[in-house]
């Protein structure tokens, strides 16, 4: 009986974690192609931004808020998610703490620090009426925020009673300059030996990249990190200087090429790649390294092999189309079914978390999912998708 109600008070939890930014969207914007243009938009919408806000809000948008949301109804698709990030106490940081605790809950900010000493980041966002969108960045905070400060936030949560942290998914380390090799690999073995001690489980590790360049890349940024990180989600740009390869490549047709670059990067230590090819959908791989792919914390590990791949498809979208956000519901939601969902296909993980990306993507859809996790794991499970499902 003491043992049914120690299972039954369990928490499940997701920490998001990494750079944070207050983005002021612009939204219908048109784009001339002149120079010194005036350039028009429809209306301008403040959200959470950066990889730890947008994560954490597509995890609460299909598992229900921290608060028992009521519309979750499965304790297999429920989890707290907590934001882990570093902000100034300004007016920009109390809007950002505002918005994040109208998406995701006020628990879920629990471990944010609020940092007198420091601004909070703010992009400024042009989504075009065509598709696609620019990025005007402040880094501000993010400059300063460093390993001491996210282990001292994490504390609060390894302290809690009953509480088992299934995913540590982290983003954008080329853009924490504090949070880079040594420092980042420190940081990411201090999380999985915290909560792999609390609670007897090693938590599903996920790196999500952003901003990197030939110029901000080399070898020591991530290499340290690599051998701790579960899941590493990145673009077609992004692996190319990853791995040291070509860019001129198309990538997505050219098998031969794919397979190398993923290669290079799994040597690296990273177990399973998701390469996001934006309307071309996404290729997943998994290392060749046997001995590797055994220690992941990956839940669907049994349905999984070496050196095994496969491409999810992209979802087309029929109305408006708001693409900010949409990689890193991706890996969110992809980190999240990795981290927990052990009766999965590598192809069925792929098909999941590109149905979540498709309502953050659709603007009818992105602030109030038509699906909840469980409906999607459900569709997934019987083949029964979506006909914007397309094949590349």
């Amino acid at each position: 009986m003491q043992d049914q109600q120690q299972q039954e008070q369990q928490r499940h939890a997701i920490i998001c974690a990494g750079l944070n930014c207050l983005d002021l969207q612009l939204l219908g914007c048109t784009k001339s192609g002149q120079e010194e243009a005036i350039e028009q938009y429809d209306a301008a919408v403040y959200c959470a931004g950066g990889s730890a806000p947008m994560a954490a809000t597509a995890l609460c948008q299909i598992l229900g808020k921290n608060e028992d949301d009521a519309t979750t109804t499965t304790a297999a698709s429920t989890a707290d998610v907590y934001i882990l990030t570093k902000l100034g106490d300004d007016q920009n940081g109390h809007l950002m703490l505002e918005l994040m605790r109208q998406q995701c809950g006020t628990q879920a900010t629990e471990l944010c620090l609020v940092d007198p000493k420091v601004a909070t980041a703010m992009s400024v966002l042009p989504i075009f009426k065509t598709g696609g969108r620019q990025c005007f960045f402040n880094l501000a905070s993010n400059t300063t925020y460093t390993a001491d400060d996210l282990i001292q936030q994490l504390h609060q949560l390894v302290d809690k009673p009953n509480t088992t942290v299934d995913a540590f998914l982290f983003g954008y380390p080329h853009l924490l300059p504090k949070l880079q090799g040594d420092n980042l690999r420190n940081m990411l073995a201090t999380v999985r030996l915290q909560f792999q001690m609390v609670s007897q489980k090693r938590p599903l590790i996920g790196m999500d990249l952003n901003g990197v360049s030939a110029e901000n890349h080399n070898d020591q940024v991530l290499g340290p990190a690599l051998e701790y990180v579960d899941v590493l989600h990145l673009n077609e740009e992004e692996a190319q200087i990853l791995s040291g390869v070509d860019n001129k490549h198309d990538l997505m047709n050219d098998p031969a090429q794919l397979k190398q670059v993923c290669h290079k990067i799994h040597q690296q230590g990273c177990v399973l790649v998701v390469l996001s090819m934006g309307a071309r959908g996404s290729f997943l791989s998994v290392t060749s390294d046997a001995e590797r792919l055994s220690k992941s914390a990956i839940a669907f590990l049994p349905q999984l092999t070496p050196d095994q791949a496969c491409t999810s498809p992209a979802c087309l979208i029929q109305n408006e189309i708001n693409t900010n956000g949409a990689g890193d519901a991706l890996f969110a939601a992809f980190g999240w079914v990795a981290a927990t969902q052990s009766d999965l296909t590598l192809e069925q993980a792929g098909q999941f978390a590109s149905l979540v990306a498709h309502q953050r993507c659709d603007t009818t859809t992105r602030d109030a999912p038509r699906y909840k996790a469980h409906q999607l794991l459900d569709m997934v499970k019987a083949q029964h998708l979506p006909p914007e499902i397309v094949s590349n």
